[in-house]
């Protein structure tokens, strides 16, 4: 004779749901375009990358240090981000804080802090 045991089975937990930043959520940021090579960002170490509508949210990917072009800035008051023209989309999103220096014509207007 055989005897089994019933072990229900748990579904898994649901991913929990991203923290939402009210400073960036339904905002309109002011941005600026740049033509490719016009602003450069170099960044010293692996930074954080985001996808446009994860911004402040959980990163998507991981940038490499190096030398970038800056396709355009999205300034939410709060926070700077940065869209890197040389890396693939979706997440090529980046946040100010995570750049080392900034060169060109966003130097001056959008230094990080």
């Amino acid at each position: 004779m055989v005897l089994g045991a019933c072990i229900p089975v748990t579904a898994p937990a649901a991913a929990p749901t991203p923290t939402v930043d009210p400073a960036i959520y339904n905002q309109v940021p002011d941005t600026t375009l740049y033509e490719a090579g016009a602003c450069m960002a170099t960044l010293a170490a692996p930074t954080p990358a985001h996808t446009s509508n994860t911004l402040a949210g959980p990163p998507s990917a991981e940038i490499p240090p190096g030398e970038y072009s800056v396709a355009m800035t999205a300034d939410y008051g709060s926070s700077l981000w940065l869209m890197l023209g040389e890396v693939a989309v979706p997440a090529n999103w980046i946040n100010s804080n995570s750049v080392t220096a900034l060169s060109g014509a966003c130097a001056a207007s959008d230094s990080p802090e």
